[in-house]
Formats: structure tokens, sequence, C-alpha cells
């Protein structure tokens, strides 16, 4: 306790003597030296530590192949892998499984011919939390976009399943599913 009140002292002054200087219309000189002043008592702003010590973790995967067919509660499996930092994307099963605890963002678009019924929905470790449907389209094509802010302990999962009774057309290429941490909270 003692000490961290000196370490505060010892900033606050540092910050009084410079801000005294001929140099405080410099912002970024401000910044840059209160910075090292910091650094060279071993103070470092919480901030800054924690950016350093998180993981990222970012996926962004589409599918290469067109589907005719899924069945109720079938998992589409995003088969291309463009981005997949952290390893939690894995292609066989179709499922992300977070790597570290924290807040992730989850977006899927699917694009389906006239006349064709989706409904692929959100789904964390096995409950469905959010849904997006197309159906009765009279578009000669029409795109869907769900969204899922989620808190996740690592290991919990996250994948995109047809939650209808079937899926008659889901388009390649225009398909995909991208997620990342958005922070450790």
């Amino acid at each position: 306790m003692c000490f961290q009140a000196v370490k505060t002292c010892l900033i606050v002054g540092l910050t009084l003597m410079y801000m005294t200087s001929a140099e405080i219309n410099d912002t970024n000189a401000f910044v840059k030296s209160l910075t090292g002043n910091c650094r060279e008592i071993g103070w470092e702003p919480t901030c800054e530590r924690n950016a350093r010590n998180s993981k990222t973790v970012a996926f962004h995967v589409y599918l290469t192949n067109s589907i005719s067919s899924l069945s109720q509660n079938q998992t589409i499996k995003y088969d291309h892998v463009i981005t997949n930092i952290g390893e939690g994307y894995d292609k066989t099963t179709g499922k992300f499984t977070a790597p570290v605890d924290g807040v992730y963002s989850f977006t899927w678009t699917y694009l389906t011919k006239h006349g064709a019924v989706a409904y692929v929905g959100g789904v964390i470790d096995g409950k469905q939390v959010v849904w997006a449907v197309i159906y009765g389209q009279t578009a000669t094509w029409a795109g869907t976009t769900g969204h899922l802010v989620v808190k996740m302990k690592k290991g919990s999962q996250f994948w995109t399943p047809n939650t209808s009774k079937e899926v008659t057309y889901i388009h390649k290429l225009f398909t995909f599913l991208s997620g990342y941490k958005i922070s450790d909270e």
C-alpha cells in the first residue's frame, strides 16, 4: 500500500514537472515522456498491460460447395478457412471452440435462391440463442445475416445449424461465418 502511494506521488510529481516545461503544447511528447517515466519506476497502465497479455482470437470461413439439402439441427460445415487465429474453428465439425474466456462476436451470412427455405440459427453449447430466416422469398437471390455477441468460457462452443425441418438451398461462396474475441471480460 505504501509503495503504491510512493509510485503514485512520483508519477504525479513527474507529470507536474513536465507540464511546466515549454513542450506542454506538444501532446505526443508529453504522453511519450509520461509513459517513459512510468515505466522507469516500474509502473505501467493496466490497459496497456492487459492488451499485451490478451490472446487474439479470430476466424473467417466460407462454403466452397452449395448445400441443396440439410436436415434439421445439422451443422453447416464451412470448409474453406481464410483466417483461424487461435485455432478455434474446426472445419471437420463446423464448430468454433473458445480457446480462452472472453466476449465474442459472431456473424454469419447465407445466400439462397428463389423459393428456397433456410433457417440458420446460432447455437452456444447446444442451446439455440439467435435465429436468421429466409422463407418464401420472391427475389432470384437473397441473403440473410445473423449476429451474436456473447460471453464464453474456455471450451464453450458456437455453431450454426439448420433449425427448421429442412434447408432447400444455400449457395456456396456467399455463405460465411466470422467470429472474434472482443475482450477478456
